[in-house]
């Protein structure tokens, strides 16, 4: 049977009283499962992701992540947990005076080496992604996605269990878009648990993984394995 990393259950969300965004979202993910969450601009899935990552509050329900209850935990909790969570959010979350050096050097702050990806992994995602070149280039001058593939080098800088991201590929041309997707798989298939939220069906159809559906506020797991 396998250890569940993240249990969600009976999930509600409401900006105001009578405006649902998500409502009754329950699912789990073990170590080593992928999950689309598939759904259209608007759909919540940016407040669903930041809220199964600790930096949104449901209006009901609950999120069991390593054990922890975000609802009910202390900030020292939930610091700690977010150093065992790699998220790459959609709006990226990067300093302009910063350079990619820096954000990964922030990103594995604190961390013993054992949770640290080792120099010549590191080494190859920046080939992969275009961006050795790039090490101490503040972001102010780098190229929208030159800047998204800085916050998903952040991320996966550091080991962790699970991997939260929203909208990953959104400003990569195709090829990069499937050096990345490839790049999540092998992630995934050395036991990394990967949440993806995506709005390009083709990327459902193409790389056929279990799937999630968030529309009109539902939120509905499918199989498509």
């Amino acid at each position: 049977m396998k250890n569940t990393l993240l249990k969600v259950e009976n999930l509600t969300k409401a900006y105001t009283p009578g405006e649902i965004v998500w409502q009754k979202v329950n699912f789990e993910l073990a170590k080593g499962d992928f999950l689309y969450i598939l759904g259209g601009s608007g759909a919540g899935k940016s407040s669903l992701l930041r809220t199964l990552a600790s930096f949104e509050q449901p209006n009901e329900g609950k999120v069991i992540c390593h054990g922890i209850n975000l609802q009910n935990s202390s900030r020292s909790d939930l610091s700690r947990l977010r150093k065992r969570i790699s998220y790459i959010p959609q709006n990226l979350g990067l300093i302009p005076d910063l350079t990619l050096k820096d954000h990964v050097e922030i990103s594995q702050m604190g961390l013993p080496p054992s949770e640290i990806v080792d120099e010549a992994q590191l080494q190859a995602y920046l080939q992969l992604m275009g961006l050795k070149d790039k090490w101490n280039k503040p972001i102010q001058v780098l190229s929208g996605g030159e800047r998204q593939r800085v916050a998903i080098i952040r991320a996966i800088s550091r080991k962790a269990d699970l991997l939260i991201a929203d909208e990953p590929t959104g400003a990569q041309d195709f090829e990069m878009t499937w050096k990345l997707m490839d790049l999540f798989v092998k992630l995934n298939m050395a036991g990394t648990a990967v949440l993806l939220a995506t709005h390009d069906l083709e990327m459902v159809r193409r790389l056929r993984k279990r799937c999630a559906i968030l529309k009109d506020g539902n939120f509905k797991v499918e199989d498509r394995s």
